[in-house]
Parts: structure tokens; C-alpha cells; sequence
């Protein structure tokens, strides 16, 4: 039997986030792309609301392994182009965030709904990361009118 994947990516808007030590909340919108064992697509997005972008990153991911459930109960990959959700979720980055912690706790939680789950990063630069992205960035905009700040 082959693995689920489930690819996952916020769409996070900040203020001046192309700045640099850039720090704050945004709106923000999820979108997840699951491909069943089977080769079937299957997109889901949720809007988010205000909140930075590593909240953003979990809350996607939260929604993603709890959609992905609804589909399997068997092995998945999940691909996110955080790296450091990614990194936080295989352990090799210790969470210092206090904030971030119920989130992390949640996605752990949600994971062993799973018989394994793996977690990989990739590029925003990937079909299938750009096709997350524009299932976030559909879900963003309808709750705000398109913006020329193009924030992620």
C-alpha cells in the first residue's frame, strides 16, 4: 500500500514582513492538498484569522493531519516548507516558543492517529508547494480583498 502525502502551506500576511527582524501577526489562511494512496487529490483550506506565521504553520498543520485522518489511518508524508515546523515536529529543533507549545502538543497528538507519519521539507518552488499555496491563497482572499504587499 502506497503512502498518503499531505502537503500543507500558510498564507500569512504581515505588515512589512519583507523587512528584515520583521515580527508581528498577520491574517492568515491555510491550504492542504492530499494525495491518497489511490492517486486521488484531495484540496481543503481554512481561514485562519490573526495570528504570526509560525502559529500560521502549525494551525495548517493541525488542519491538515486532521483532514488527512478523515482519509487514512495508515502511513503519511507530510511536506511543509517550513523548515522549522518541520525541524520542531522530527525533534531536531527544541521548542523554546511557550506560545507555540499547545500547537506542537496538538500536532503530536493528531499524529498518532496515524500508523507512521513522516515529515519533509520542500522548496516553495515545488508544483505541488505552489499548488498549497494557491489553495491557502484562494481560501486568504476570499475573506480580503487582494493585496499588493503579496505577503506570505
Amino acid at each position: 500500500m502506497s503512502k498518503t502525502i499531505v502537503i500543507v502551506d500558510a498564507c500569512c500576511h504581515v505588515a512589512n514582513a519583507h523587512l528584515p527582524g520583521r515580527a508581528g501577526r498577520g491574517y492568515c489562511a491555510c491550504g492542504v492538498l492530499i494525495i491518497d494512496a489511490c492517486g486521488q487529490e484531495l484540496e481543503h483550506a481554512k481561514y485562519l484569522g490573526e495570528m504570526t506565521v509560525p502559529e500560521a504553520e502549525f494551525q495548517g498543520l493541525i488542519y491538515a493531519l486532521d483532514k488527512a485522518s478523515e482519509c487514512t489511518r495508515h502511513e503519511i508524508e507530510v511536506w511543509m516548507d517550513s523548515e522549522l515546523v518541520i525541524k520542531w515536529m522530527r525533534k531536531e529543533y527544541r521548542l523554546k516558543k511557550d506560545h507555540i507549545k499547545p500547537l506542537y502538543d496538538k500536532a503530536e497528538t493528531l499524529s498518532r492517529r496515524f500508523q507512521s507519519v513522516e515529515f519533509f521539507h520542500h522548496s516553495r518552488n515545488t508544483v505541488n508547494a505552489k499548488w498549497a499555496d494557491r489553495i491557502a491563497a484562494a481560501e486568504y482572499d476570499k475573506h480580503h480583498k487582494p493585496d499588493k504587499a503579496g505577503g506570505k
